[in-house]
């Protein structure tokens, strides 16, 4: 929980808004407090949804709908105003963490507890079906455990965020749903009924008795792909559930089980006052006691701030705390505001932070002082900020309605929630980090065999590329951030940039050098794209791309091969600029239009060819577009050309193209469109696929981590880089490369490295 500073708190009818929560796609969700003390999460909508026409008219339907809602497992919501500057809604605040959470702090919850759990989620469903409402975006992070039993969240409000002719993508790009929970017509922009929601039920019951999503991929298309074409492993679902949740993700929706039908093929369940196993219950007394002891802060009409690796609260002299220290008041810093007004009368309680190890973490632009205080760039003393987490109440809360594709960690986990921290970030984009810098990752890879990977970040890798030179390896991820390491060390060389937010605020879709060596160029989910020097360190230029390109699910970066061209796609549009002048030479569109749904044509990756005069684009819909940069036109079209190709790459001598294809590798000719041949790994999806510098060789990632090589010449498998061959089983253990999902491969120049994000790891493999 971040409590609100007085510049900070929206308005919001009756409720004085005190800490936020969380926040998402849709907006911000508030603590609120009523003028008789009671306690409300208050939502507050992004700006963006307010300029859409209709959509207060939509709000206001779907809250009246959504106010009928009663019931034991439903947040109740209970005042909103859809006229006002910033419309908010409130509903009944349950302490409880969400359901993602504590599949991932506490593990998978027990067979008689996942009955009651799909039970309880029956009967919301039941309550807000009853009332003429679709919940559309039913996930774990929807579903709180309270003390008494789950509380379904954010029903009905995803329809206001939609248009008016279903679940189509608007025009800004965003999606209703959570793909890895979304119904297979849901997912394919078709009308819903509420059977749609008993698929997510389905869904979201898989995740709670596994831990992992039964469609997650290694993209949010391929996810999507999955929802609509593949059958999920129900085989580690407890006896007691399999037969229904195979029923609940019946592909059509005829055949699905109603939620009032849900209850008499569980049976009948024995009462119980504590429904969670303990673990559970200890989260939630954790967090009502976070809670118990932030509003009493409050109540002493104290705010709280941050000195050090110290919570201090700072009081009206008088109102409470400790008396001052001898000789008189500490003095402020003059970076605090004053509070309340009454900056020269406040004495200072320093109350120790919890887990407090060795210091604050200076955010993006500020330096650490000798005292421990921190400085901005013009040198001002200025407080570091504490975010005082309740757990995964904020995350549950703040459980997004509408979220960028992009950016839904497919497992239906939050990104705050996971463990590791992130690479401190530096002073300034030239600073070198320490490698013991405060909090970040650790500066010594575990080694084993030819392997290194390095610490855990606390938010998912993007992309990856060695640089020309084959000494640094840029890295970008979820929050925003770039960072070079050092090859092979994997040492932390420098942070370029610090993170814009959560995950889900922003992201560093690419990173790529430039054919020179001199620049790395990096694109964020706002469609600004930053070129950073690579000798200084320093950011060169910053690029404004096309307004369609903001908030896409997918976004690539490539320069021509003669370095005079950097290509920036998001959406269906793609920008080219001149990298020499920094000014936009063309906007190429895709044929199917700039405001189209992502499922006609947005594009997935691109490619220049050798010569730099044509770029080839994959678009979700399976197809490759080959474009002429001279003529600003695509020239030819290839029709399913494969499925789900997420990564293409193009052989040194420019005469292969290789195009991923769920658990495939496809080989065309660029020059004559033709295919020559297919290559096949495994079972698991292939996410990335790059040819060694000298074109010898061909590598693909698969889901697991593992790697495949072939050779070009005879397209005969000639290695696997695998933890069970390379005898690296508990380093890759460690790396929890079973868990996550490998985004990008890298050779370095020479051929002998090959780099691999792999989840929130960065993995090196020596392959000489």
């Amino acid at each position: 929980m971040e409590l609100l500073g007085e510049s900070d708190r929206p308005v919001a009818g009756p409720y004085r808004l005190v800490a936020e929560l969380g926040r998402g796609g849709m907006g911000r969700v508030l603590l609120g407090v009523t003028p008789d003390g009671r306690l409300a999460a208050v939502k507050v909508v992004r700006s963006q949804f307010v300029e859409d026409d209709g959509f207060r008219t939509r709000f206001r339907r779907e809250v009246k709908a959504s106010r009928r809602v009663s019931g034991a497992y439903t947040a109740a919501v209970v005042d909103a105003d859809a006229d006002a500057p910033l419309p908010w809604l409130a509903s009944v605040f349950v302490p409880g963490p969400p359901l993602s959470e504590v599949v991932e702090t506490v593990g998978p919850l027990p067979p008689r507890t996942a009955v009651r759990l799909a039970a309880g989620l029956a009967a919301a469903l039941a309550e807000i079906h009853r009332v003429g409402l679709i919940h559309r975006d039913l996930k774990p992070s929807n579903v709180l455990l309270a003390a008494d039993g789950p509380r379904v969240i954010d029903f009905g409000i995803a329809r206001a965020t939609d248009s008016e002719g279903g679940t189509e993508i608007t025009h800004t790009g965003w999606l209703v749903g959570s793909p890895a929970f979304m119904s297979p017509e849901q997912a394919e922009g078709r009308e819903l009924t509420p059977a749609s929601d008993v698929f997510s039920l389905g869904a979201v019951l898989v995740q709670a008795c596994t831990g992992r999503s039964p469609f997650a991929g290694t993209s949010t298309p391929q996810t999507l792909y999955n929802v609509v074409h593949t059958e999920p492993d129900l085989t580690p679902l407890p006896d007691e559930l399999r037969g229904l949740v195979a029923r609940c993700l019946a592909k059509d929706p005829s055949q699905r089980p109603t939620p009032t039908e849900i209850p008499q093929l569980l049976g009948r369940l024995a009462p119980s006052a504590r429904p969670w196993p303990a673990a559970v219950h200890a989260l939630i007394d954790e967090q009502q006691a976070e809670i118990t002891r932030v509003l009493g802060l409050l109540e002493d009409g104290g705010v709280l701030v941050e000195s050090g690796a110290e919570t201090v609260v700072r009081t009206a002299s008088g109102a409470g705390g400790t008396p001052p220290p001898p000789g008189g008041l500490a003095p402020q810093d003059p970076g605090v505001p004053p509070a309340f007004g009454v900056a020269d009368e406040l004495t200072e309680t320093a109350l120790p932070a919890a887990g407090a190890s060795a210091g604050p973490v200076p955010p993006a632009g500020a330096a650490a002082a000798s005292d421990g205080q921190l400085e901005d760039p013009a040198g001002r003393r200025r407080p570091s900020r504490r975010v005082l987490l309740l757990g995964a109440l904020g995350a549950g809360a703040a459980a997004a309605v509408a979220v960028p594709l992009t950016l839904d960690r497919l497992s239906g986990s939050s990104a705050a929630g996971a463990s590791g921290a992130s690479p401190s970030r530096s002073t300034s984009p030239s600073e070198t980090v320490s490698p013991s810098a405060s909090r970040s990752p650790s500066s010594s890879p575990k080694q084993a065999s030819r392997f290194t990977v390095s610490d855990k970040w606390d938010t998912m890798l993007t992309a990856t590329d060695f640089s020309r030179d084959g000494k640094l390896i840029a890295v970008g991820d979820l929050d925003g951030g770039v960072v070079l390491r050092h090859s092979p060390t994997l040492e932390i060389a420098a942070v370029l940039s610090g993170p814009g937010g959560t995950g889900v605020d922003n992201t560093t879709f690419d990173v790529v050098f430039s054919p020179d060596g001199s620049l790395l160029a990096s694109v964020d989910k706002y469609a600004t794209i930053t070129l950073w020097d690579v000798a200084s360190r320093k950011k060169a230029a910053t690029l404004n791309g096309d307004k369609n390109q903001k908030e896409p699910e997918y976004a690539t970066l490539a320069f021509s091969p003669d370095g005079k061209i950097l290509a920036h796609s998001a959406n269906t549009t793609i920008t080219l600029w001149d990298v020499r002048s920094r000014n936009l030479v063309a906007t190429l569109v895709d044929p199917a239009g700039p405001t189209a749904r992502v499922t006609e044509g947005a594009v997935l990756c691109m490619r220049f060819t050798r010569d730099s005069r044509t770029l080839i684009a994959s678009t979700y819909t399976d197809k490759l577009r080959f474009w002429d940069i001279r003529q600003r036109r695509v020239t030819a079209t290839v029709q399913k050309a494969g499925y789900g190709l997420i990564d293409l790459a193009v052989s040194p001598d420019g005469k292969v193209l290789a195009a991923t294809s769920r658990n495939e590798v496809k080989l065309w000719r660029p020059g004559s469109r033709t295919e020559i041949e297919t290559l096949t790994f495994t079972q698991e999806p292939i996410s990335a696929v790059a040819f060694s510098p000298d074109g010898k060789s061909l590598a693909a990632s698969e889901g697991g981590g593992a790697v495949q090589i072939w050779s070009t010449t005879t397209w005969n498998p000639i290695r696997v880089l695998d933890e069970r061959i390379e005898e690296a089983a508990k380093t890759m253990n460690e790396a929890e490369a079973r868990q996550t999902l490998p985004d990008d491969l890298s050779f370095s120049p020479g051929g002998e490295f090959l780099a691999e994000a792999l989840g929130y790891h960065l993995a090196l493999w020596k392959l000489s």
